[in-house]
């Protein structure tokens, strides 16, 4: 499970500082957890753990020259960017009952359990942006890069593919949602009546499997962890109030307010969702069948119906346009896409538009989709004029780098630093060991 972001705490580990950077510690627990990581993802073991430590001691001069300077990380930014990797980790191992399980957590304590380490990776990515914010490069120090690759180390590319896709995600029909919604106001009405305990009632039909064994209890969480919907109806209770009924893209929620803090605080609450029948989902299909023939017809533009009518946030702006997210470009390695946008892709020929496709996501719920293959590159070696962008990649890259180990260079040498006498025979990247002296500014 490729869940690098949310490592499980090294809590067995008897711990000790094995480097001390400014004024920030570094754990044997922090290694052992990076290494755990890049052990997972294939790295080779020769050197890793020398590796890790020093990738760690980067990080650590990163945040301590970030304190320094006072770089202001946005608390909003931190809450976005935990949604974001919270809802790409739970797509990654099956959905939220299962990330939850995984954990022994509800979702609001595991982004509270990495508030922290999001916050501290946001700061070094501002420090690294300052760092390198004079590189640029013109045409010319991109020719000059190339031709000092040796020939028989110039790079072989792929096969790649620009795809653009619709997707469409059934929703529940009106009666469905009105059923769902007449029995939340019920079960609203016998708490609030006494009829029905909360604790007993969320228990039993609460949907929300993070909290329903808890009696629906939330815990102790500020504004910014739960959906801002849910946040302002929890904000207008005061303490043991029971709210309307009221939804949120999860589904239709009724809580009661437990204690408030500040701003923080603890509430239980009630899910039910509505669920989506077979014909909600072939009415999507059949949508997505009438726009694929009026897009072969000529009298619909596939752009131009993403954009009126795609799910996929991600991509419904760029007119269904897929951007591949690590290299930020819109050309993908065939290889490296998941199976089921393969064996779609894999057998249209540019500009043809596939027939509406099931998907199956994560969370084991289904959708259709429409894919647009808009071009294919065949495997070769890497040239100026048709890998250009990666190659100028590749030689931003180098120069950064080049940026990185100057400012490395001049901060390490005023900075303190301290490395256990176990690690001081690794042969780091950075000059991290002090001198003869034993002893730095």
């Amino acid at each position: 499970m490729p869940v690098a972001l949310l490592a499980q705490p090294q809590s067995l580990l008897i711990d000790k500082v094995v480097a001390v950077v400014g004024r920030e510690a570094l754990l044997r627990s922090d290694v052992l957890g990076k290494l755990e990581q890049a052990r997972q993802a294939g790295a080779p073991s020769d050197g890793l753990e020398c590796a890790m430590l020093d990738e760690l001691l980067y990080e650590k001069l990163l945040v301590e020259q970030g304190k320094l300077d006072s770089v202001n990380v946005d608390e909003a930014q931190v809450n976005s960017e935990l949604d974001r990797r919270i809802r790409y980790f739970s797509q990654q191992i099956g959905g939220d009952r299962k990330l939850e399980e995984y954990y022994g957590k509800s979702i609001a304590e595991i982004k509270d359990d990495f508030r922290k380490q999001v916050h501290d990776q946001l700061l070094m990515q501002q420090v690294q942006q300052r760092i390198t914010a004079e590189v640029s490069l013109t045409p010319r120090d991109v020719k000059r890069f190339f031709e000092r690759i040796p020939e028989d180390s110039i790079p072989y590319v792929g096969t790649e593919v620009e795809f653009s896709v619709i997707l469409r995600v059934p929703k529940a029909s009106e009666d469905e949602v009105r059923r769902v919604r007449r029995k939340m106001e019920e079960y609203r009405e016998a708490i609030v009546k006494k009829e029905k305990d909360f604790c007993v009632l969320a228990m039993a039909y609460s949907e929300d499997p993070g909290s329903a064994k808890d009696c629906g209890e939330l815990g102790m969480v500020p504004p910014g962890v739960m959906v801002p919907e849910f946040d302002a109806v929890a904000m207008s209770l005061k303490d043991g109030e029971v709210s309307n009924v009221f939804s949120t893209q999860f589904g239709w929620h009724f809580m009661q307010m437990v204690e408030r803090r500040g701003e923080q605080y603890n509430a239980r609450h009630v899910l039910m969702i509505p669920k989506v029948s077979p014909a909600d989902l072939l009415r999507e299909r059949d949508r997505l069948d009438s726009v694929r023939t009026a897009v072969i017809a000529g009298t619909l533009d596939f752009g131009e119906a993403a954009l009126a009518m795609s799910d996929d946030e991600e991509s419904k702006g760029n007119r269904g346009l897929m951007v591949e997210p690590n290299a930020n470009s819109t050309r993908w390695d065939l290889k490296a896409i998941d199976q089921q946008t393969f064996f779609v892709l894999d057998r249209l020929k540019p500009g043809e538009v596939s027939e509406p496709q099931v998907i199956i996501n994560p969370d084991g719920s289904k959708a259709y989709r429409l894919l647009k293959l808009l071009s294919r590159s065949e495997p070769h070696r890497a040239n100026l004029r048709d890998d250009y962008r990666l190659i100028h990649q590749a030689a931003e890259a180098r120069k950064r780098q080049e940026s990185v180990d100057r400012w490395v260079s001049e901060r390490s040498a005023t900075t303190y630093i301290r490395i256990d006498p176990d690690y001081q025979e690794c042969p780091f990247t950075h000059p991290w060991n002090p001198p003869a002296t034993g002893q730095r500014p």
